[in-house]
């Protein structure tokens, strides 16, 4: 223990004496630890961390499959007929139950506001493992229609609502016109899936205020339609996935046979812990990666700047070494250094994480998955103190090693202080300098591809325009509009609103808004004409107003768009996709075709819209009247077309829509350019973290290129005074000492871009647009390591030109 705390304080001394090259050591290694323990956070909150469930290895995500269809539609949500067999007759659960989104209208607590929440079977907390927090969970007989007037708060709507008031439980609150009894509050850990990570046309709001029973009788629904649900299944101890699926597909095959619709059915299990992270599981590896890249380079070029002082350090070894210090001992005196510098570095790396950590949060996209789970735990902090001593070994063993390895009889000598750098330790020193280029150079070509793929995704056709659209959501509450003509009035009646405010050019409803999923999805059957089930297309109904395609700016290729007299006609206008693939050499316009009685007539053809992403093909389109069977009416968004900037219009359309019915929350006032922005969010958030590491990593090759060639030609001044002094060609010089830096850099570019090309394909889902080779990306990345290396090298090598050979050579 004395020996340790001796080489402690002689390493700190040292370090004291070098309080420029300590510093600059403990700041990189701040920023690269402290960068490292960010992302390792959110990896570990996203992917390590288990789900805050009672075992939730156990949990599954069921998914159903309609083998007839599954070449549109691989996997569909659980239907509510199916679910309640599997309740009865899948013995390897241990329990099943479904949720699906819901949002309500709250009233009575100020001003009406939509909250969201979740509709799910009265035993979903069990199946999960949740206890409330405060009272009690659902009853099975709450399923029932008319005793499912009770609610599950969430801990945060309790406090922001309530204060946090725990007489609250017992007592009323107003949902939908209709009065619901508080008779728990989920705990303050409770999380719930968000957006589609239960599977596709699956979408649960970013967070959930309230949940409330089923209240659905099961009886009514048809197993082949009507596929709402997300399912969760607990397998049963010591049930394997593959068991359970067995027995699940062998119900599914006897629910088939039973309805006898000429359909089979299957179903798919899917671990709720890969299920929630889905996508994101690659996109934070390949940050947690680019992290561990940068360290490693501040590493590298820790190592050189050692190696760089160990000749100083010669004469004190040689000594040190004659009066009996063993190589273990002065290796080990070179490590206490380095790792002296690690845990400085890595103690300010983990206070600069914790405002990291806090920053990211802020601007990471709300879609990250278990992004509000991320805290620097213990898992977290005993990672950044591993780290920062592998760090400490890592950049401190080779210098160690050459320390260790120095011939003392040599460093005795009087002429000790030779004119020329020692061959092995340039090499070693260039070596380091390639891995670095090869780092550089691979992360920025990963930047570069996720730059490419985001600059092909923003450009992609939309198929409507987004400049100068704002959009606007409302959620009518349904204890006032309880007739259709109640719902076409409000609209009819906010739309003469709008229309007449300055600045407004056009305005319209629909159903469901561009890039926000999938609704009213249904068959296209086409009279006379027989169809197998599995070729039947399907397509996505939306309810429209007639100036909607003007309003956002959607090409019309063929027929008219809607007029008032169409609005009480079975009308339909139909994206290009359906008409080439119904009618692939026929003109549409005037055809028929049903998808519940009675026959649509085909008016006009749209251009194709994006509907769940940019990085989605459009799915089909049919679109129809407001007000035409089917129509929801409750839920819509208007959209006005404005000449002047659309936020400056956000409050006056509010006060419009309010001036028709203060009743009518509105959900989400925002431009079109935003929903785009958002659809976008996570790739943006990936694309940023990626090019600032890959810059970083670039900055810190060039300063170790800058510092190797700097060094060598110090080192080599008596020799390039000789050259200079025997007749040598300062450009020649120059040239040589170019071809010297840039020697290592070429070697390192190549094996960079040769990584890059099995780096690209592991990453191939973040791509769209482009692929792992593009040779525009590779190029340009080529460019920027080349040409930044160059300039590395271009100073010293300037420096060595310009060489005094008296004053080089007056201390030979």
């Amino acid at each position: 223990m004395d020996t340790l705390l001796q080489d402690a304080r002689l390493a700190l001394r040292r370090l004291l004496k070098s309080p420029g090259f300590a510093a600059v050591a403990i700041l990189s290694l701040a920023l690269g630890i402290g960068a490292n323990t960010v992302i390792f956070s959110v990896v570990n909150g996203a992917l390590l961390r288990p789900l805050a469930y009672r075992q939730p290895q156990q949990l599954y995500v069921v998914r159903e499959i309609v083998p007839e269809l599954a070449q549109t539609y691989p996997t569909f949500p659980a239907n509510l007929a199916s679910f309640r067999i599997w309740q009865r007759d899948c013995h390897t659960f241990e329990d099943v139950a479904i949720v699906e989104p819901l949002s309500m209208i709250l009233t009575g607590h100020g001003d009406a506001t939509e909250i969201s929440g979740a509709r799910a079977s009265a035993n979903l907390l069990n199946v999960l493992g949740v206890q409330p927090a405060l009272g009690r969970t659902f009853l099975p007989q709450e399923d029932n229609p008319g005793n499912d007037h009770v609610v599950l708060l969430s801990e945060g709507f309790w406090r922001r609502r309530f204060k946090g008031d725990r007489n609250v439980i017992g007592q009323a609150i107003m949902l939908d016109g209709a009065t619901y009894q508080i008779i728990g509050i989920l705990p303050a850990s409770f999380r719930f899936p968000k957006g589609d990570q239960l599977g596709p046309l699956t979408e649960f709001p970013p967070q959930i205020d309230y949940v409330k029973p089923l209240g659905l009788d099961a009886a009514q629904w048809s197993p082949f339609g009507d596929f709402d649900f997300a399912a969760i299944a607990r397998l049963k101890p010591g049930v394997s996935a593959s068991q359970a699926l067995a027995e699940l597909n062998v119900v599914q095959a006897q629910i088939a046979k039973s309805r006898n619709q000429g359909m089979g059915l299957r179903a798919e299990l899917l671990p709720m812990e890969r299920q929630v992270v889905g996508s994101a599981r690659i996109g934070l590896l390949l940050l947690l990666g680019a992290t561990g890249a940068v360290l490693l380079i501040v590493c590298l070029n820790l190592a050189n700047l050692l190696l760089a002082r160990i000749p100083g350090r010669l004469h004190e070894v040689a000594i040190r070494k004659s009066l009996g210090a063993s190589r273990v001992r002065l290796a080990r005196q070179m490590l206490t250094e380095s790792l002296l510098l690690a845990v400085v570095g890595g103690s300010l790396g983990i206070a600069l994480a914790y405002y990291g950590l806090h920053w990211l949060i802020a601007v990471a996209p709300a879609n990250l998955p278990r992004i509000d789970e991320v805290i620097l735990d213990a898992r977290v902090l005993w990672f950044s103190v591993v780290l920062a001593a592998l760090t400490g070994i890592v950049f401190g063993f080779l210098p160690a090693l050459a320390l260790a390895q120095s011939d003392p009889q040599r460093s005795l000598k009087a002429g000790a202080a030779t004119t020329t750098e020692n061959r092995s330790a340039r090499q070693l020193r260039s070596s380091l300098v390639g891995v670095e280029v090869g780092i550089g150079t691979l992360l920025l070509i990963m930047a570069g591809l996720l730059t490419m793929s985001m600059i092909h995704l923003l450009d992609v056709d939309k198929g409507f325009t987004t400049e100068h659209v704002m959009a606007a959501d409302v959620n009518l509450p349904p204890q006032t509009y309880t007739k259709k003509n109640q719902k076409m009035e409000f609209y009819e009646k906010v739309l003469q609103q709008v229309r007449a405010l300055p600045g407004v050019s056009k305005a319209a409803w629909i159903s469901k808004l561009p890039l926000e999923g999938q609704e009213q999805v249904s068959i296209i059957e086409v009279p006379g004409r027989v169809v197998p089930i599995a070729q039947t297309p399907i397509a996505s109904y939306r309810y429209v107003t007639p100036e909607y395609f003007q309003t956002m700016g959607i090409p019309v290729l063929r027929g008219h768009l809607m007029e008032p007299a169409d609005l009480d006609r079975p009308v339909a206008i139909i994206s290009e996709s359906v008409a080439k693939q119904i009618w692939p050499l026929e003109n549409p316009i005037g055809k028929q075709f049903r998808r519940n009685d009675p026959l649509l007539q085909v008016i006009g053809v749209v251009a194709d819209v994006r509907t769940v992403a940019l990085d989605e093909p459009p799915l089909l389109m049919i679109y129809q009247p407001i007000g035409a069977p089917g129509w929801p009416g409750m839920q819509a968004s208007l959209v006005v077309r404005t000449a002047i900037s659309p936020m400056s219009l956000s409050s006056a359309l509010r006060d419009a829509i309010r001036s028709i019915d203060s009743q009518v929350p509105v959900v989400h006032l925002r431009p079109m350019q935003e929903i785009v922005s958002e659809s976008v969010s996570a790739r943006r958030f990936q694309l940023g973290l990626a090019s600032l590491f890959g810059l970083f990593a670039m900055l810190l090759a060039a300063l170790g290129i800058y510092g190797v060639v700097g060094y060598s030609v110090a080192r080599r001044r008596q020799e390039l005074g000789i050259r200079i002094a025997l007749g040598a060609d300062p450009s020649n010089l120059r040239n040589l000492v170019l071809l010297q830096g840039m020697s290592p850099v070429l070697a390192g570019w190549i094996a960079g871009v040769a990584t890059s090309f099995i780096a690209g394909i592991l990453i191939r889902s973040l791509l769209f647009g482009v692929t792992a080779r593009d040779p525009l990306t590779i190029g340009f990345a080529s460019i920027v390591v080349l040409a930044t290396a160059a300039t590395a090298c271009y100073f010293p090598a300037r420096r060595a030109a310009n060489v005094d050979p008296m004053v080089a050579l007056r201390y030979e």
